[in-house]
């Protein structure tokens, strides 16, 4: 099983924030891919669900900053962590596009710091979803609801997104769907 964890912050206020495209992506795939999510766990800090196989989710219930206690939890209860795919914004990748990368640092992303300092590691599979062009300031901007033209623009990213998940269902070589993923003609083009 692979087990997805989407980095986000919890509860209404935060649902249509950018910070938040990680478990909207993820949210929007399950509604179209059923049966829906049922409970296979509570830990102290997030909650794992199971869903369509080859699937589970991690989904933590502290806010972005503490993404990792819930991850901590997780291996502690058993959960490979080689077998994690983190689902993460990204303010420097523009809107539409992604990255799969196998490892690499947190690239100022404070739940991807959180992951690494709990987990003691690096080398975590994660998909890295744009939220470019950021503007300034970035907590702000992060924060901050969609606009309209987002919207547009995040509807179009469904079908990415689901092809991801399809080629990640049938795969147990990451280098190879890293490969796949990763070409611009993956994802949208960017925005004039």
């Amino acid at each position: 099983m692979w087990l997805l964890v989407p980095l986000g912050n919890p509860g209404p206020d935060y649902t249509a924030t950018r910070h938040n495209l990680g478990r909207l992506m993820l949210q929007r795939w399950m509604q179209d891919h059923g049966p829906g999510p049922r409970v296979a766990r509570r830990l102290g800090s997030g909650t794992l669900y199971q869903f369509k196989a080859p699937f589970q989710a991690l989904v933590p219930a502290t806010y972005m900053n503490l993404s990792g206690q819930a991850c901590a939890e997780a291996v502690a209860a058993g959960c490979d962590p080689g077998r994690m795919i983190l689902l993460n914004d990204d303010k420097d990748l523009p809107l539409g596009q992604g990255r799969f990368r196998l490892s690499g640092s947190d690239g100022g992303h404070n739940g991807l710091k959180s992951v690494f300092a709990s987990l003691q590691r690096q080398d975590l599979p994660r998909l890295r979803l744009g939220i470019g062009p950021f503007q300034r300031p970035l907590v702000d901007f992060v924060l901050g609801q969609w606009t309209d033209p987002e919207w547009e623009r995040i509807d179009a990213m469904d079908a990415p997104f689901a092809r991801f998940m399809d080629l990640l269902a049938g795969t147990e070589d990451l280098d190879a769907l890293a490969g796949t993923v990763n070409p611009a003609s993956f994802w949208l083009p960017p925005l004039p």
